[in-house]
Parts: C-alpha cells; sequence; structure tokens
C-alpha cells in the first residue's frame, strides 16, 4: 500500500515531478479525513472520498497491495449493482471525491457504462479513476469524456514508458482531466495473513488508522470505513460484512453512517492489517513462485 501522501498535481518535464498545484479540499472533507470529524450538509455526511473496486484482478503483481490484487479472482463488478450502490450511498454521503479503483480497473469492459453511472448519481464534484496507467492508450474516447480525474500510479517496475507518459498528458490536457501523478517507489508492509491475538495493539492500531477517515469504499450495499474488508473475505473465504454497514433507503441512515464511522471498536479485518502507518518497504514486482508462497500463507 502506497504511503499516505498529500495529493499534489504533477507536470511531467523530462520525467521529473513538479508541483504545480495542490488539490483543494472543502473544509468539512478535509476535517473528516484528518481527524474524523464529520459534518452532516443538507442532509448528507461530508467526507474526502468514496471508492467503489469495479476489479479485483491487476495486470500487475505488486507485493503488499492494499487489496490483496495478486491473489484474488478475476472479478468485474455489475454496472447495475454500482448504480443501485451509489444512489443508496448518495442519500446520506456527500464524498469530495468519487474513486473507481481496483485491482486495475481499466481492465472492466464496461468501464465506459461505470463513469456515466457515477457521473449521472451525482455523488461527489469528481470523479475519478485510479489506475497504473499502462492501459490508458488502449481507451475509448467515451472514457475520456466521461472520466474528470486520473490518479497514476508510478512504479519502479515495470515503469511506464516515456512516450506513454508523454500522450497521457497530451490527452487527459485535451479532454480537461486533472492529472495526480503520484510516484510510488515503496509500499506499507499492512498485511498480516495471522490473525492478531492482542486486542489493545489491535484496538491501537485502529484508532491511529488513516484509511478509515480516507478510504472509504461501497461494495454488494455496504459501506466500509475501509477497503480491506471484502478483500479478505475474498482471500479467505469467510464473512467480513460485519465491518460494514448496510446501506438501505430509511430516514435513519445519516445516523446510521455517523454512528459507524465514530466508532471505537477495530473491525475484525484489522486483525489481519498492521494499519496505515506501518514500516514501509522498497515496492517489488513478485514472481509467481513468490505469488504462490504467499497465497498459502494466507490459507494456513
Amino acid at each position: 500500500m502506497p504511503q499516505d501522501t498529500v495529493s499534489v498535481f504533477y507536470t511531467l518535464t523530462s520525467l521529473s515531478l513538479h508541483p504545480s498545484h495542490m488539490s483543494v479540499e472543502n473544509p468539512a472533507a478535509a476535517s473528516a479525513a484528518k481527524n474524523g470529524v464529520y459534518a452532516v450538509l443538507d442532509g448528507r455526511v461530508q467526507t474526502r472520498s468514496l471508492e467503489a473496486h469495479i476489479v479485483d484482478h491487476c495486470n500487475l503483481r505488486c507485493a503488499e497491495c492494499c487489496s490483496l490484487s495478486p491473489y484474488l479472482p478475476r472479478w468485474f463488478a455489475d454496472p447495475a449493482e454500482l448504480d443501485r450502490d451509489l444512489r443508496l450511498a448518495r442519500r446520506a454521503l456527500a464524498p469530495e471525491w468519487f474513486k473507481l479503483v481496483g485491482g486495475e480497473p481499466l481492465l472492466h469492459p464496461a468501464i465506459d457504462d461505470c463513469l456515466a453511472i457515477a457521473r449521472d448519481s451525482g455523488i461527489a464534484k469528481t470523479v475519478s479513476v485510479t489506475t497504473n496507467g499502462h492501459l490508458l492508450p488502449r481507451m475509448s474516447p467515451q472514457f475520456w469524456q466521461r472520466v474528470q480525474a486520473l490518479t497514476i500510479s508510478l512504479y519502479p517496475e515495470p515503469a511506464l514508458d516515456p512516450e506513454i507518459i508523454e500522450w497521457i498528458e497530451s490527452r487527459a490536457g485535451e479532454s480537461g482531466v486533472q492529472l495526480n501523478w503520484k510516484r510510488q517507489d515503496t509500499f506499507v508492509q499492512m498485511n498480516s495473513p495471522v490473525p492478531r491475538v492482542d486486542a489493545q495493539v489491535t484496538r491501537e492500531i485502529y484508532a491511529a488508522c488513516w484509511l478509515r477517515r480516507r478510504c472509504h469504499l461501497i461494495k454488494a450495499g455496504r459501506f466500509y470505513t475501509c477497503t480491506r474488508p471484502p478483500h479478505f473475505e475474498t482471500v479467505l473465504g469467510k464473512s467480513f460484512a460485519d465491518d460494514g454497514l448496510a446501506l438501505h433507503e430509511g430516514p435513519e441512515l445519516v445516523d446510521d453512517l455517523l454512528h459507524y464511522l465514530r466508532r471505537e471498536q477495530p473491525l475484525d479485518a484489522c486483525t489481519r492489517c498492521e494499519g496505515g502507518h506501518a514500516a514501509a518497504a522498497p515496492h517489488r514486482q513478485m514472481s509467481r513462485a513468490d505469488l504462490e508462497a504467499t497465497r498459502l500463507a494466507w490459507t494456513l
């Protein structure tokens, strides 16, 4: 998992990153992300961001992937389910950003439809896609018309070709798409295949973790304060549904969300996570032998 950094929009010149301007958040969203203080405006809870993971698998095998993508089977979100979840969430949530994430979201054969659904829902001011960028030259004109922002992770291996970076800069400029280039030389070592038994340590990790304020997720009709429980569910074959909150059409949804977001009890998933402030290690791609060895550790 990339270390928590302030989002900076970049212009690339000779492959050097130069900050050109900072992203601007509304004060309520910034407070929610930093302090866990959630305001309600016009009947909706103000948050920094909300994600939907529309693909579980990836075209890379990054060690310590936060989404556990190297271990997950091929899976695509149903656009109709995304539409349902977003319309339920919009009744009570107002994130500054809505992100289509993966895995590698550009692998989704209906990503153009997913973008249209996200824009039409009115869930957030900005609809973004988080990607490693390698598949961007294959995207349709409709993709570039519908996406409003791109966060592109720049990994040491495999590095994006300079010509592709130049092409992305040009295409995004033509389409008015905001680019957030994020060089990711290290990943936080959060994964813990063996569940932790020390409840106090788990409480401390949960209390300090920035993911629960910045990485909210909707999936299968549930809202999660962290993106990790649904992925643990797939890898481990056990339910983590209680780590999330069921979205519903009742008038008490705002109160339910506030109560859930302010909870002091760690998630079940926290017993298998070292948190967002865990030690970092150099980014690397896993070999197939590495992948199988670590996959075995998750199943023991």
